[in-house]
């Protein structure tokens, strides 16, 4: 009988413990899929939404953490579009706000100037763009109109003053579905930041690594307040992406351990009861390597079952907060192809860990005292 035969037939000898140990690793590793690929897909969404915008350099107030309240005066970007190498520059203002009455927080106000390139960037479902000297009127992502049940020619409070919708866009980012883009002038005026942006978008006419180093060196010898980062140097540094990071790890770790346990407890537990039964294999000729053998085959099997239904239920926990009101404007939805991969990872490295001590354990015992039952 070959040994995964007689693995998968140990292990249904005892259905209940074998069905509790893989629920446990399939919540390790439906945490893993889900807290861990949400924050990746985060910071590739946010790397997506600059580089399929053609933006090399992000522009911002040198220091600090929190980049929504560094702001850079709007006349900077005249400077900056007299260096050397620069072929565009995107001015724009950000905030973020919330509607509490219908639960959704977090949601991106963006303003940008009347002949920003934004606005020929994103398409148009109905209603018109704004232009200069439109005055408290704004555009809606698809995702945050549908939240709030707007359409064009609604009208929405902003920061205690009435707004009309012109227009519903969609974007290729989820996080501009969820958004709201007004005038840069209005945005200025509505948070106290009159002539002040919070970054601009540089765009390089050489677009080689080389070249746009060497741009951004030039662009910060304008000023020593000013910081010029490529967009992923920029994303990965934002604050918002490192607690995001960390506390996704920080929890799956903490299921992590306690799927561990779980699978060394069951395998503990399975080699003790089956001392004799392994002292036997031991007496008609079998090694401690082909017992051990056997023993990891056995949580291998545990850990496949367990790490399949944890990818799927961690997809499945991807996917809904893609679609649930409070979470759509901010998850994409797509899936991390490496966090699965670390996820099967993980529950390879827990079926060894947990099986291997105990395995080794009972295939060195001595044959006769295990086979008395001492």
């Amino acid at each position: 009988m070959r040994l995964v035969t007689l693995a998968s037939k140990n292990l249904w000898r005892r259905p209940a413990r074998t069905v509790l140990t893989v629920l446990g690793l399939a919540v390790s590793i439906a945490a893993v899929v889900a807290l861990v690929g949400l924050a990746e897909s985060l910071e590739n969404s946010f790397l997506d939404l600059y580089s399929r915008r053609g933006t090399d350099l992000v522009v911002q107030r040198r220091g600090g953490n929190v980049q929504l309240t560094k702001v850079l005066p709007l006349k900077l970007a005249e400077r900056i579009r007299t260096v050397a190498g620069v072929r565009e520059v995107v001015a724009g203002l950000a905030d973020m706000i919330a509607f509490e009455k219908q639960n959704l927080y977090n949601v991106l106000i963006n303003g940008w100037e009347p002949n920003s390139p934004v606005w020929d960037r994103v398409h148009l479902l109905s209603g018109e763009k704004l232009r200069e000297g439109d005055e408290h009127q704004i555009l809606l992502g698809r995702i945050l109109a549908a939240n709030l049940g707007k359409k064009v020619g609604d009208e929405i409070t902003l920061y205690g003053h009435t707004f009309h919708v012109k227009g519903i866009f969609e974007s290729f980012s989820v996080h501009e579905n969820g958004a709201v883009f007004m005038l840069l002038a209005d945005l200025e005026r509505e948070i106290d930041r009159p002539g002040q942006v919070t970054g601009f978008a540089v765009h390089a006419i050489d677009r080689s690594p080389a070249a746009v180093q060497a741009l951004a060196r030039k662009i910060e010898a304008l000023d020593p307040q000013i910081s010029a980062k490529t967009s992923r140097e920029f994303v990965e540094s934002l604050s918002q992406m490192k607690l995001t990071r960390t506390m996704s790890w920080l929890m799956a770790s903490i299921a992590i351990a306690i799927g561990a346990i779980g699978m060394l407890n069951t395998m503990a537990m399975s080699v003790f009861e089956r001392r004799a039964e392994i002292a036997a294999l031991r007496a008609i000729g079998w090694r401690q390597r082909r017992v051990v053998g056997l023993i990891l085959r056995e949580a291998l099997i545990v850990a496949g079952f367990g790490a399949l239904a944890g990818i799927l239920v961690g997809v499945a926990a991807i996917q809904f907060l893609a679609h649930w009101r409070q979470t759509s404007g901010l998850v994409q939805g797509d899936i991390s192809f490496r966090a699965i991969a670390e996820g099967l990872i993980i529950a390879a490295l827990m079926a060894v860990l947990g099986a291997y001590l105990p395995a080794r354990s009972a295939a060195r015992r001595n044959i006769v005292a295990s086979l008395h039952g001492s």
